[in-house]
């Protein structure tokens, strides 16, 4: 009788101990994934930075991003439109090449109105993630002129 107690006792303590430590999967955390838009500044009036636009959307699901959208350019005036982005990642801002649109034939950037869509701007890992313009010469593919950082988040 007392092995039989004792065993039974061992046997409830274990049991206890089991499901004492068992995680039910819906309790762990979930990884939401989350659709934004995005957009560049609004240059002021008069400025390369009026005519050349990007926008679109980013999608993060825990800490991967990917991004894309659209590189406008609104009018035919020397210089074409770049959107660069940057990620915070392990304690450093790390930098997108500039992504443009250039003329097929002479590989310059293109200066003329258009709307370029872009499937995957940047796809990458991070906590913060920001834009900006850029714009090049029409007659050189050198990124010249770059605007000011917006927080996305």
């Amino acid at each position: 009788m007392r092995r039989t107690a004792v065993v039974t006792m061992t046997a409830v303590v274990l049991g206890a101990g089991v499901g004492l430590t068992a995680v039910p999967a819906n309790a762990a955390p979930t990884q939401k994934r989350v659709t934004k838009k995005w957009s560049t500044f609004d240059g002021k009036k008069g400025s390369i930075w009026r005519t050349i636009k990007g926008d679109g959307t980013y999608t993060r699901n825990g800490d991967k991003i990917t991004i894309s959208g659209w590189i406008r350019d609104t009018k035919k005036n020397g210089w074409s439109p770049t959107i660069q982005f940057r990620v915070w990642r392990g304690g450093k801002w790390h930098h997108s090449v500039h992504r443009g649109v250039e003329y097929v034939s002479t590989k310059l950037p293109a200066d003329q109105k258009f709307n370029y869509k872009v499937n995957r701007f940047w796809s990458t890992t991070g906590t913060h993630l920001q834009v900006r313009e850029g714009a090049s010469k029409s007659t050189s593919s050198k990124v010249v002129r770059v605007g000011p950082w917006k927080k996305l988040f």
